[in-house]
């Protein structure tokens, strides 16, 4: 029985990629997965203290979420809507001491406005507080009773005392939950039809103190009292009559054009194929010439090479000639040429067959395959 020699060839760094490719774009789908979870899980929030989108401990997202659950509808605004809020929606000023002063009287012409923290402006008596005064007391912390007419003070009936308080006595304010000093921690106006309240402490609306003693009762009946609440946090650079950016406009756009990306690369190199000429390589296993040469021209028919089918034929077709003219196989052109001319045959026909345009067509291609075996048939015969 004849031997048969099998060697034993290795895997490049090349094959090796393209193998486990399958595997590296699983894990990095994985991975893109992950992070695309988890920055869409923080879609929509912030960091703003006294937020209603802000989840943490300083943020008033509890607070905005139990009033949604009680049909108030919650929403921020910048100035120029917060001073155009209608009768039936209360407006929540968030350190209104950074409020400008025009946008500070636009303000005051609103039905419901609920100023909320006072512990930038203590010692002072800005505008909108309607004659009162802003204070700190630094006395230890105890609980204290309403001690007023207020229904929305009544229904909180007792809260934790706070550094942050509003003394004096005003025309219409309604003054509750006093400490010493006369301090207060809540105050409320009705007057002319319009209702004002005063939230000195803005740690009674935050989410890690909302469920202390009465704080969750007080904001929700001082802020729930209308159908719409605009929550409005103005900044130092807030002025009326300029577009001013919430930075709440579709905040899934940033986080779903990253995603949309790293899918397109994803997809691009999943399918990407590499176009170049065809390239020898070792076989591991022995395979029939035969099966190669069908597998290489079902490759080329796919692809519509038919023009890298036509040198393949005409390069082998052109060797069996120059053996057949006696010329090496290395010969030029004009030497192989003139080797058919001398046998008889028309320069043109050859001139054509052997080196004229490549077919644009498998139907001109076969014609092409067919002329080059007729033509070494002749210079055979």
């Amino acid at each position: 029985m004849k031997s048969r020699q099998v060697s034993i060839v290795t895997p490049t760094a090349r094959e090796r990629f393209s193998t486990a490719r399958p595997m590296l774009l699983l894990i990095a789908i994985t991975v893109i997965a992950l992070m695309g979870s988890v920055v869409l899980s923080q879609m929509g929030y912030n960091n703003e203290p006294v937020g209603i989108r802000n989840r943490h401990g300083n943020g008033a997202r509890a607070l905005a979420q139990v009033l949604g659950n009680h049909g108030v509808s919650v929403r921020e605004v910048n100035a120029d809507q917060a001073a155009t809020v209608d009768d039936d929606t209360t407006l929540v000023v968030i350190f209104p001491s950074r409020m400008r002063d025009s946008v500070a009287k636009a303000i005051e012409t609103r039905a419901n406005v609920v100023y909320v923290g006072l512990e930038e402006q203590y010692d002072s008596s800005s505008p909108y507080l309607g004659g009162l005064r802003a204070q700190r007391d630094w006395e230890s912390p105890r609980v204290v009773t309403a001690g007023c007419q207020s229904e929305i003070a009544t229904r909180a009936a007792s809260l934790t005392s706070s550094a942050y308080t509003i003394t004096g006595s005003a025309h219409g304010w309604e003054l509750c939950f006093s400490t010493t000093r006369d301090a207060y921690g809540y105050a409320e106006k009705i007057e002319d039809g319009r209702f004002r309240a005063i939230i000195p402490d803005s740690l009674r609306l935050r989410n890690r103190a909302i469920t202390d003693e009465g704080n969750a009762a007080l904001a929700i009946n001082a802020i729930g009292r209308t159908p719409k609440v605009a929550w409005y946090s103005p900044t130092e650079k807030d002025t009326l009559g300029r577009d001013q950016d919430l930075g709440t406009e579709a905040p899934f756009l940033a986080p779903a054009f990253l995603l949309t990306i790293g899918a397109c690369l994803i997809a691009a190199v999943a399918r990407g194929r590499r176009l170049g000429p065809l390239t020898p390589e070792n076989l591991p296993i022995e395979v029939p010439a035969s099966e190669t040469i069908i597998g290489k021209a079902r490759l080329m028919r796919s692809q519509r090479a038919y023009e890298h089918a036509a040198t393949a034929l005409r390069s082998a077709s052109a060797s069996r000639i120059a053996t057949a003219v006696g010329v090496a196989h290395t010969a030029d052109r004009e030497t192989l040429t003139h080797a058919i001319e001398q046998r008889g045959l028309l320069t043109s026909r050859s001139t054509t067959l052997l080196w004229g345009p490549p077919p644009t067509s498998e139907k001109e291609l076969v014609r092409l395959a067919h002329d080059l075996d007729a033509l070494e048939k002749e210079i055979r015969q």
